[in-house]
């Protein structure tokens, strides 16, 4: 199962598999989904989070269109590189976008 975070901070599952804890750090905002167990889905704090919208399925069709829009961010990020600017990480397409059109006025 993958897990996309819709919050605006970090949210992190702990699971524990046999005797072994397991941290699953999902990040917020244009980062990329999240593969978890299966199991976690039973935990109450992910169900919780499920239910209010901070968390997210994402299924197979719309991790194919995220790949894609991943290779738009490179391509754009390395446009921006290109251009002399100073790329922050979390900027999502539209931000670099703006950036790159400003350095082209």
């Amino acid at each position: 199962m993958f897990l996309k975070n819709e919050a605006a901070r970090l949210i992190t599952i702990n699971h524990l598999v046999g005797d072994k804890e397991t941290s699953y750090p999902i990040l917020p905002g244009e980062n990329p989904a999240v593969e978890v167990p299966d199991a976690v889905a039973s935990i109450d704090f992910v169900k919780a989070l499920l239910k209010n919208g901070s968390l997210r399925r994402v299924g197979a069709d719309e991790m194919e269109a995220s790949e894609e829009g991943d290779t738009d961010m490179e391509a754009l990020r390395a446009e921006a590189a290109e251009l002399g600017i100073e790329v922050n990480n979390r900027w999502g397409e539209k931000r670099l976008r703006e950036e790159i059109a400003k350095i082209e006025a």
